[in-house]
């Protein structure tokens, strides 16, 4: 009996082990489904943050560029960049504070040259022609003043002697008063031609400019006074100015020389000028200038001297744009008288006179007709004499000339220019090409090669 009761126990105190154990079982299993679930909450909340990690990062990275983007614009806000296009004749470059809103507007222009002789007796050379910055500030709508700072030859006249060559190119104040009236009063330019005003590299053609534009018009001609223009009609405008005499004692055969500058100006004597220019056809400026005025000997603030003088200049000039092709004429007559003084002096002409017509063909759009480069083959063919009659003597003939000029104008920007070209150069003298005693230097043929630039 006692046997039976121990196997029931057994069996008993057995059942509830293996009942105990599965539900120990079944609990653990419960804690594994339960663990296995949260480890999974946390797997996928770990990825949620990994992908959050990316997504802030690429947030950091946009907000950061949007910030850069906004700083770029600011910048841009302030210091806008002003469209080069002239006004009232002047030019790209020198016109930009007039389109400038409001404050302080900078700009310039400058041009690199190489002229190769082609001839044993005169040395090749090379040179940093101009360099010339426009500083200009505009007060208000109706009040601005411009200036230019002419560098030429690197600001330096003579390697060995270092003779400064720095000027006030132009510093006038300006009143925008309206549009067919408005005043300049200071050191400005004169509207003697189109080219006076208009001169900065890109908007010419030749490595140097016109033969013309340099002796008969002395490019570039400023002086102090005061000058009103505006627009008669549309299409129509004028320049009527009044400045300083020329300085008499200074010239050999025509005006040249005897510009002031603005330097010690002598002003005992006065000079007007006066120009009309046409654009009311597209394409077309037609234009006409008149100079007349006297001199007189020494610069300002010196005992009075002996030579009286007067001069006259007239010019007469007209472009045309069609399609790729441009073309150009001018021509200038100059005059002068004096007195006993002045005449006696041997060389100095009575008249002089001056003309020059060009053509080029910019050959780009013909292929690429939406591009911004030009490559333009030109011809200009110039004849002038500076002294076709003199008061005194007789004329020289190595100073009645002829150029002809031939070459390629290359800008990849608008603002940039390449230049090439051949010079033919010729004179009614007799003596043969080449510099020195003897010789006529002005026969010798040149090749130019040149760069410059506006902004």
């Amino acid at each position: 009996m006692r046997t039976i009761y121990l196997k029931f126990f057994a069996i008993v105190i057995g059942a509830l082990f293996l009942f105990n154990f599965n539900l120990n079982a079944q609990d653990q299993e419960e804690k594994i489904k339960n663990l296995e679930e949260k480890l999974r909450q946390l797997e996928l909340q770990l990825a949620q943050i990994q992908t959050f990690e990316k997504q802030r990062e690429q947030l950091i990275r946009e907000i950061e560029a949007l910030k850069e983007e906004i700083r770029r614009l600011r910048l841009e806000t302030a210091m806008q960049e002003i469209e080069l296009k002239s006004y009232f004749g002047l030019g790209p470059a020198a016109s930009k504070i007039y389109y400038t809103p409001r404050g302080l507007s900078i700009a310039g222009y400058g041009e690199i040259t190489y002229e190769n002789y082609l001839d044993q007796t005169k040395t090749d050379r090379g040179d940093v022609l101009r360099f010339i910055p426009y500083i200009g500030y505009k007060f208000s709508d109706k009040i601005l003043v411009n200036s230019e700072l002419e560098i030429e030859h690197a600001g330096i006249g003579n390697v060995g002697e270092r003779e400064p060559e720095v000027y006030v190119e132009f510093l006038y104040v300006d009143f925008l008063l309206s549009d067919k009236f408005n005043v300049r009063t200071g050191l400005f330019l004169l509207p003697v031609s189109r080219m006076n005003e208009f001169h900065e590299p890109p908007v010419f053609f030749g490595t140097l400019r016109p033969d013309v534009e340099r002796f008969i018009i002395p490019t570039v001609w400023r002086d102090i006074g005061v000058m009103v223009y505006g627009e008669f009609v549309n299409g129509l405008t004028y320049k009527a100015g009044l400045v300083n005499g020329l300085r008499t004692d200074l010239i050999s055969d025509w005006i040249s020389a005897g510009r002031q500058r603005g330097a010690k100006v002598n002003f005992d004597k006065f000079a007007g000028v006066f120009r009309v220019e046409f654009q009311g056809v597209k394409n077309l400026i037609l234009g006409g200038s008149v100079y007349h005025g006297a001199g007189s000997d020494e610069e300002g603030g010196s005992e009075v001297g002996t030579e009286e003088a007067k001069f006259t200049l007239l010019t007469f000039e007209g472009q045309y744009q069609f399609e790729n092709l441009f073309l150009k004429g001018l021509y200038a007559f100059g005059k002068s008288d004096g007195n006993i003084a002045y005449k006696s002096r041997a060389g100095r002409a009575s008249k002089v006179y001056g003309w020059y017509v060009e053509g080029s063909f910019n050959l780009v759009p013909i292929l690429y007709p939406e591009s911004i480069v030009s490559f333009s083959p030109f011809l200009r063919y110039e004849r002038y004499d500076l002294n076709q009659n003199v008061f005194t003597g007789l004329p020289n003939p190595e100073k009645n000339r002829s150029v002809l000029t031939f070459g390629l104008d290359f800008k990849p920007h608008p603002q940039v220019v390449i230049k090439a070209d051949y010079q033919i150069r010729d004179t009614k003298s007799d003596l043969p090409a080449g510099k020195g005693s003897g010789k006529d230097e002005w026969k010798i043929n040149q090749f130019n090669l040149g760069v410059g630039f506006i902004f």
